[in-house]
């Protein structure tokens, strides 16, 4: 704590030592320590990749590499001048991308040791001013050593509050006895901690005992609350990102040559003279990253003084905190708010309310959602174009991080707001705002790459205006889905009486698996301008012109090119698996005895899916009855198609969007009922469905169609009951269960929508839920556990079309 006010007296004695307020949650500067290391790493990196070209021999042996092996990639047979039209096609340009990849590997290695080089010296020069710190702090201001001997009295106060506050070890007392100012400082290392003691505040002890108290157990509160740490390593990231990353690149722009000449220099030759647009562009880009790495900087530094106001509040008077944090100086500047101290005022609600703690900014998530776009773009380009022949797969890999740390911190984000109020059922409004604003500065950060700089014209996703708005708007729908499951999960958590200690944090970890998934899924397909489209059904190859039929063949077999992702994909059901089966380990491993207040029905979600699965049979077994009357002999019977779908395409495509509907109408179902938990029972309900409908299918519906004879194959099936293709198996299941829950987002909000309108007119009858019997919880548990199986199942057998789609092209 700083500053200079005048010291006024307050009662000689002191309130008895209170308990610190519980910490329901991480606290924000470990948050923003996350965000200021990613957009400093995704930064450095490209700007380390463009001080590869300012070194002469590099850039020579860059150039050389490039040409020739441009040259013996258009040496390939037929690569040059033949389109990709055919299987064959697509495998000869895999081999020319793979020999390309392998000719520019030498070079590729070099740029990212040279890269990784920078990095290392980035993060040396970090750890080496963290380090260091201390000694220079103490040097600096001439710091004496305050002992037991030089002055008995004030430092058994000193140690006296070191135990009220819980230390497990004093710290290093230290005066500084040419500091005027009536405040103090925690600095040091975990081995060695310090507390600097200014001569103001030493007059404190004698004129007003209560303040000085209060100044100092601020300064013990950093120590017990463990911040000196993150606050020097963000300040020492701050000071190597400007002296490894940041001047280098400026004084490169001004002299490209300097290298090479460093005393021949030239107007003509600085890049913003012999390219404006681009240079201008990169140099706004880094400017905005820039301030984006500072300001994340101070808001840790401003994190650290409020939560020490609350806990050194908690455990000594209160009020002689108040009046000191009150004779404060109000900030002169509306700019000073972004500085390394919080406003006095700001300061104060916090002591009096302890809640604002858990207060995330929406500019926080909005400074994640710029990192992600940084480290997207640039590492995306740096690390995943040029080590893998498959962009797709390049940037799935990029995905796949970014998305699992920026969801987790989205889920740390939505924690800390649930922990203020968590019985207080949120507003929808909750659990969009901050995926908004993670997407927006997403946006944002993508268009503020370097990369993107770089590359005169380029947007950061999609060249088409309206394929990027809808990649957007599909980003935003997935994150308010899985805000929404973290929302209420996080609540059934922090509302029950006694939760383990690791449920939230699986909370966490499940959202960021899931939003790992998702957004790996989503970046490579956001880079196609066609990558979001709605391919419909083709026509019949036979009754084309039966109007009704028609239209069921384009409707049964429209494809979703995004989705389709997600079903080749061994890590769907796995993941959506966890989104309902972690609330139900988490209510399972409760203390016994204790109330619970928010059941989770995991027997009514497996009911409502069973209903569906049995709707799915009865349509099932009527669809070939139906078709026989329906459609003549001819339009079912072809076999042989030369153009358009054949009739036994479009009955099986008609089955399976059948399953897919119930699905989305069983989880609607779900949300449009009151009670916790429904994102995850919805997506247990879903599951279920998809399950018994996929079995339903096979075993069932299928063997009847058979049986029939709907496709009037001639001589007629001797069995219908044969064997079960794998991949097939696996292919419906999941097409079933991925497309449903896509097809379920609309549905689950309009559901929603109407299931609050008819409550708030009709008075909400909360349903009475009764015990589960031994009984009951056997045979929940043992459904459970099919579904698990099922789920893993399912994933084994879809490996071998997995790998065909993501991993083939890359190796083959």
């Amino acid at each position: 704590m700083t500053g200079s006010a005048a010291p006024v007296r307050d009662e000689p004695h002191s309130a008895p030592p209170q308990p610190a307020p519980p910490v329901l949650a991480p606290a924000a500067s470990t948050l923003r320590l996350a965000l200021l290391v990613a957009v400093v790493l995704a930064t450095s990196g490209f700007v380390f990749l463009t001080l590869y070209t300012f070194v002469p021999d590099r850039l020579d042996r860059l150039t050389t590499a490039i040409s020739a092996c441009e040259a013996e990639r258009s040496a390939a047979p037929g690569w040059s001048d033949v389109p990709v039209v055919t299987e064959e096609d697509l495998r000869r340009s895999d081999a020319a991308d793979r020999r390309m990849s392998d000719c520019f590997a030498p070079v590729l290695l070099d740029q990212l040791a040279f890269i990784a080089g920078g990095v290392a010296l980035l993060i040396g020069l970090a750890l080496t001013s963290y380090l260091s710190h201390p000694w220079w702090i103490v040097r600096q201001r001439r710091l004496k050593r305050l002992s037991e001997a030089t002055a008995p009295e004030l430092w058994g106060h000193l140690e006296q509050l070191s135990r009220e506050m819980g230390l497990g070890r004093s710290p290093d007392w230290r005066i500084a006895p040419f500091t005027r100012t009536t405040g103090g400082q925690a600095f040091g290392l975990p081995w060695h901690r310090y507390v600097q003691l200014d001569a103001g505040l030493l007059v404190l002890h004698a004129t007003n005992r209560p303040a000085f108290r209060a100044v100092v157990r601020h300064e013990l509160a950093h120590l017990r609350h463990e911040d000196v740490d993150r606050t020097y390593l963000a300040i020492g990231i701050w000071r190597a990102f400007v002296a490894v990353a940041l001047l280098p690149y400026l004084v490169l722009t001004l002299h490209p040559e300097m290298l090479r000449t460093p005393l021949d220099w030239h107007w003509r030759d600085v890049q913003l003279v012999a390219y404006p647009g681009q240079t201008t562009y990169r140099l706004v880009s880094l400017l905005v990253l820039t301030a984006v790495v500072y300001l994340t900087r101070n808001a840790i530094l401003r994190e650290r003084e409020t939560y020490a106001d609350v806990l050194a509040a908690g455990r000594g008077d209160g009020d002689a905190l108040r009046a000191v944090l009150g004779r404060l100086p109000p900030l002169k500047h509306r700019w000073s708010r972004w500085g390394t101290h919080p406003d006095p005022r700001r300061r104060l609600a916090t002591v009096v309310d302890h809640r604002l703690l858990s207060t995330t900014s929406l500019w926080e998530l909005a400074g994640v959602g710029i990192a992600a776009g940084l480290v997207c773009s640039n590492a995306g380009f740096l690390v995943g174009i040029n080590l893998l022949a498959n962009p797709r797969l390049a940037y799935a890999a990029v995905g796949v991080l970014v998305g699992a740390v920026a969801v987790a911190l989205l889920a740390v984000a939505i924690w800390r707001a649930v922990a203020i109020e968590p019985v207080r059922a949120p507003s929808a409004l909750s659990w969009v705002v901050g995926p908004a604003a993670l997407v927006a500065g997403f946006a944002g950060g993508s268009h503020l790459s370097l990369q993107v700089a770089a590359i005169a014209g380029a947007s950061g996703i999609a060249d088409s205006p309206s394929a990027w708005v809808v990649s957007i708007l599909l980003l935003m729908a997935g994150g308010v889905a899985v805000a929404a499951w973290i929302t209420s999960t996080a609540r059934g958590v922090l509302t029950a009486p006694a939760p383990a200690s690791w449920a939230m944090p699986a909370v966490v970890v499940v959202a960021a698996l899931v939003g790992a998934l998702l957004f790996a899924v989503w970046l490579p397909t956001s880079k196609l301008e066609t990558g979001f489209a709605i391919r419909w059904g083709g026509l019949p190859a036979a009754g084309a012109d039966i109007g009704w039929y028609g239209g069921i063949a384009r409707w049964a077999e429209v494809r979703f090119d995004a989705a389709y992702r997600l079903v080749f994909n061994p890590f769907t059901l796995p993941f959506l698996t966890l989104l309902w089966l972690t609330p139900v380990i988490i209510r399972r491993c409760r203390i016994r005895g204790t109330a619970d207040d928010q059941p989770l029905r995991v027997g009514y979600a497996l009911a409502v899916g069973a209903i569906g699965a049995a709707c799915v049979t009865v349509l099932g077994a009527v669809m070939p009855f139906a078709a026989r009357a329906a459609l003549p002999s001819w339009v079912r019977q072809q076999q042989e198609v030369v153009d358009g779908v054949p009739f036994f395409e479009i009955y099986a495509a008609a089955g399976v969007t059948v399953a897919e509907v119930v699905v989305a109408v069983v989880m609607g179902v779900i949300v449009a009922r009151p009670g916790p938990y429904r994102p995850a029972l919805a997506v247990l309900a879903g599951s279920t469905a998809a399950a018994l409908s996929t079995l339903v299918i096979f075993f069932v519906t299928d063997p009847i169609a058979c049986h029939v004879n709907v496709w009037d194959f001639s001589p007629e099936p001797a069995r219908c009951f044969g064997l079960l293709y794998a991949q097939s198996f696996s292919r419906v299941g999941l097409e079933i269960t991925v497309n449903g829950v896509v097809l379920a987002g609309p549905v689950m909000v309009l559901a929603g929508a109407l299931g609050a309108a008819y409550r708030r007119r009709v008075p909400r009858i909360v349903p009475t839920t009764r015990p589960t019997g031994r009984l009951g919880r056997a045979v929940t548990t043992v459904l459970l556990i099919l579904l698990v199986v099922f789920a893993v199942y399912v994933s084994v057998l879809i490996l071998p079309l997995a790998y065909e789609d993501w991993l083939r092209r890359t190796f083959g």
